[in-house]
């Protein structure tokens, strides 16, 4: 384990997000960045994603959750969405072979050949009612099964490749490479990271489908902000969407 982190695993979990909300909770406030932690479980009961929807958790994928404590506002602490993506991204690259395959996918999605292999869900953590003190950022990547009938294309490491993949080597190339992504954000600020997203983005110059929860949008999808919100130009204006599911026509 890189230094400042622990390391948690669990035959199943309801919910590796959950486990770490629990941690949080046990723990007092002012705790420090040495309280890291890495949950992990080989299945999930209760797995959920974005808006509240159901993870399917089967045996032999990977589901984590790293619980990170902050020492920035919670607009800062957001990038890290865009930081888990990039190094999801890079794991997911270096398993191909492929750079060129692998893309992120706004908001906090990442691709292969253009289909869903994994997902990123952010929450915020603190002991009571005091301010959040920790970030949950649970990532699932679908390692050797992925779900037929969702929302979105999907696809696995073992039907990319076509071989075994062990969930549990892919756990310890994603530790290290959010190390690495973690400390380029800290070091450097966002602006390094929005780049580097924007290099791997999926979509970004084309046409898009943004659906919101009351409306769905065309549009071109132009950049990503300062803020991570995505800039999306159409009928003559443009138009910042901080929160929303991208679809390719």
């Amino acid at each position: 384990m890189p230094e400042g982190y622990d390391l948690r695993a669990f035959d199943i979990l309801d919910s590796t997000n959950v486990e770490c909300r629990r941690i949080a909770d046990a723990r007092p406030s002012g705790a420090g960045s040495s309280d890291n932690v890495w949950v992990v479980a080989a299945a999930q009961s209760s797995g959920k994603g974005r808006r509240g929807r159901e993870w399917v958790s089967r045996p032999g994928n990977l589901f984590a959750s790293l619980l990170y404590a902050i020492d920035c506002d919670l607009a800062a602490a957001s990038q890290l969405s865009f930081v888990t993506a990039l190094a999801v991204r890079d794991v997911v690259a270096d398993i191909l072979q492929a750079p060129d395959i692998a893309r992120c996918k706004w908001p906090n999605d990442v691709l292969a050949r253009g289909k869903k292999i994994a997902g990123i869900l952010l929450e915020t953590a603190g002991p009571g009612s005091a301010a959040p003190s920790h970030v949950i950022i649970g990532i699932g990547l679908n390692v050797v099964h992925h779900p037929e009938k969702a929302q979105y294309p999907a696809t696995d490491l073992k039907n990319e490749v076509g071989r075994e993949i062990d969930a549990s080597l892919v756990l310890e190339r994603l530790i290290h490479t959010m190390d690495f992504w973690i400390a380029r954000w800290k070091n450097h600020g966002f602006s390094i990271i929005r780049q580097a997203w924007k290099d791997c983005a999926q979509g970004i110059g084309q046409e898009i489908i943004v659906r919101l929860p009351d409306e769905e949008v065309k549009g071109r999808f132009v950049d990503l902000d300062e803020t991570g919100a995505l800039i999306l130009e159409f009928g003559g204006k443009r138009r910042h969407i901080t929160a929303g599911d991208v679809f390719f026509p």
